[in-house]
């Protein structure tokens, strides 16, 4: 079984530095435990090398409980956007390629930081292009 240190030898075998989603996109297409892939999750956007990413991960798995992730409601709101970026940005490999572990930590991990974000911002700016009438196709308008 794989563990993080097996798969950065393997994704860094000829390469000096690589993008913390190229790490999870190998970590998703090795269909990895599902721990390790959260814990991939974790790694901030940008690219490492070696060293510097097994350090990065030791670190926010000791500090996030083996790569629990931290709770929404602890995260500040640039790190919530980031969060959800980041969970948009990877969702389709999650969807294609993920074990089904792996891809129900990822719902799950995407329900949760959207419901924090709805909660920190409800009334965040809503495009009118957007809106869809209610079910049955009619819109029902008010007479003032």
């Amino acid at each position: 079984m794989y563990d993080i240190e097996e798969l950065l030898d393997e994704v860094y075998t000829g390469q000096e530095r690589i993008s913390s989603g190229e790490i999870y996109r190998r970590a998703v297409a090795l269909d990895l435990p599902t721990d390790v892939v959260t814990a991939l999750e974790t790694l901030p956007e940008g690219e490492y090398a070696q060293e510097e990413a097994g350090e990065a991960l030791r670190q926010l798995n000791a500090a996030t409980a083996l790569g629990a992730g931290v709770p929404a409601a602890e995260l500040s709101d640039e790190d919530l956007a980031r969060e959800l970026r980041h969970l948009h940005e990877t969702r389709d490999d999650a969807l294609r390629h993920a074990s089904s572990q792996a891809l129900a930590h990822h719902d799950e991990r995407s329900a949760e930081l959207e419901a924090e974000y709805l909660r920190r911002f409800p009334d965040r700016e809503v495009d009118p292009r957007r809106l869809r009438p209610p079910e049955g196709g009619v819109e029902t308008r008010r007479t003032a």
